[in-house]
């Protein structure tokens, strides 16, 4: 997740939480020094519809981009999930291939799913973008493999599905490239940032009698809305260890490769 790992995610968190609160205070502590404290009920009466209208302009903003973050998430776990399912079929195709077909195959098919699972894992995961080679050279190679075999041979029918699957692989090999850059736009996240602070800060120029129960309430707000932003930038980044998507169906594609050579 943006090569913040499980650590640095919960510092930002932490941080996330303690800004949240100091803005709530900051508006209060602001909205007392710069207004009269003559202020009272007149005040709240003429501040309450601007706050009713910002709360409910922003909710759903924000409501409307939290469900989106999360069907991208979601979409991000099913790609993941159905490139490793396409591995695992695809090996176990081989079988009904012959012995120099097969091992080729069988070597260039565990070659892609380390990589997918080792060194492109740690890229997205640091977010720095891209795949490496060793994955694409595997794809290409497998597609000259297939290609190769003389027609009319008795396992052109495995040939043949092996090349179907072939192409669904690339397909989510791409997808989850894709999947791995951040889809919410740097203009709605001004958007959603600019709406908590204005939000926040009608909260703090409100009057209550009690400024503890005032102080309470605002901070309870405000880490509300804190945390709701750091659940949409944590769906936004989908690829992270324990937090996020993992790489665990590649991990079960090797241990299937395994029982296939097994003959299970």
């Amino acid at each position: 997740m943006g090569g913040l790992g499980v650590m640095g995610l919960s510092l930002f968190l932490l941080l996330v939480i303690a800004a949240s609160i100091l803005l709530a205070v900051g508006s209060i502590w602001l909205a007392k020094r710069t207004f009269s404290d003559s202020v009272g009920q007149e005040d709240n009466s003429a501040l309450s519809p601007f706050l009713t209208g910002v709360g409910l302009v922003f909710g759903a903003l924000l409501g409307f981009t939290v469900v989106v973050a999360w069907e991208q998430f979601s979409s991000a776990q099913t790609h993941v999930a159905n490139e490793s399912s396409s591995l695992t079929t695809m090996y176990r195709q081989t079988v009904a291939m012959p012995a120099p077909e097969q091992t080729q195959l069988r070597v260039l098919l565990r070659k892609y799913t380390k990589a997918a699972e080792g060194p492109d894992w740690a890229r997205q995961e640091s977010g720095s973008g891209g795949t490496g080679d060793v994955a694409r050279e595997a794809i290409t190679e497998m597609y000259r493999v297939v290609g190769s075999q003389p027609p009319g041979e008795a396992s052109s029918t495995a040939n043949g599905g092996f090349f179907g699957q072939l192409g669904v692989l690339t397909s989510e090999r791409n997808t989850r490239i894709l999947d791995a850059k951040p889809r919410i736009p740097w203009l709605l996240w001004c958007g959603l940032l600019f709406g908590a602070l204005v939000f926040i800060a009608l909260m703090g120029s409100m009057r209550l009698k009690s400024r503890r129960r005032h102080v309470l309430l605002s901070s309870g707000v405000a880490v509300l809305l804190g945390l709701l932003l750091y659940i949409v930038f944590c769906l936004d980044h989908p690829f992270g260890s324990q937090l996020g998507v993992t790489s665990e169906p590649f991990e079960h594609s090797l241990q299937v490769f395994d029982s296939v050579d097994r003959g299970t």
